[in-house]
């Protein structure tokens, strides 16, 4: 396994990791809405596991560790774009969070 893929899978697991602890109130004892917020400004992090994720399946040799790869990239992916739209409209006014 590629340096870049195993540092992909860590940051993926750590990020999901950390807003399920966020989500909860494990972390941080806040309200709502800003638990809200910061799950997903943390989630925005998956987009930068996506690209580790992508650029290590691409070395990959096997064909299911690339696969894998390649659907851990498009979830990672998936997630951060949710995570940011959520971010910007909390940011900007626009998402009803009470």
């Amino acid at each position: 396994m590629s340096k870049t893929l195993a540092a992909g899978y860590a940051l993926c697991i750590a990020t999901l990791g950390a807003m399920i602890l966020l989500s909860r109130g494990a972390i941080v004892q806040r309200d709502g809405p800003s638990v809200f917020f910061y799950s997903n400004l943390v989630g925005v992090l998956m987009l930068v596991s996506a690209f580790l994720c992508f650029r290590g399946a691409r070395s990959c040799r096997s064909r299911t560790r690339k696969v894998l790869a390649s659907l851990v990239s498009l979830l990672s992916l998936l997630i951060g774009v949710g995570s940011a739209v959520a971010v910007t409209l909390v940011a900007l006014g626009l998402a009803k969070t009470a």
